[in-house]
């Protein structure tokens, strides 16, 4: 969960650099088309498009895992609810920690989810960030 709250700040961080070398390249181009850099501009809306999608295949990955994990677990509650008598210690201690066990890994789904989600937009952002600023570097040596 910190490694994932780290990328994200180290996300936000490269997207503000990144947003702003693209409006200084808008800028550029507005008062010089034909100067205008079109590669970078052509990368924009398939970079994100891209990088969304792998976080939305992410996301319905882990969620359909943790989805069946609480199925299962409720299905054992349900199990035992429904026998029609008191669970027997074996029986309730075996549920104890099973949901002991259900709720450690709900917690790692979690990161897994998050780390997931965000893994494509941090590349991407943290990516393009290195690349224009190495290029910015380039066009003043």
């Amino acid at each position: 969960m910190q490694s994932s709250w780290l990328r994200g700040f180290e996300t936000l961080q490269a997207s503000q650099s990144v947003i702003a070398a693209r409006s200084g390249k808008m800028r550029d181009a507005a008062s010089a088309p034909l100067d205008a850099d079109l590669a970078e501009f052509a990368r924009m809306v398939p970079e994100k498009i891209d990088a969304f999608s792998r976080s939305a295949r992410a996301i319905t990955r882990d969620s359909l895992a943790m989805h069946h994990a609480w199925t299962v677990q409720m299905q054992r509650v349900g199990f035992m609810m429904m026998s029609g008598k008191l669970p027997t210690l074996p029986e309730a201690s075996a549920l104890a920690t099973q949901t002991t066990e259900y709720a450690l890994g709900a917690i790692s789904a979690s990161a897994r989810l998050s780390r997931g989600a965000l893994s494509p937009l941090h590349r991407t952002a943290t990516g393009n960030a290195r690349r224009l600023k190495r290029a910015k570097r380039a066009k003043r040596g």
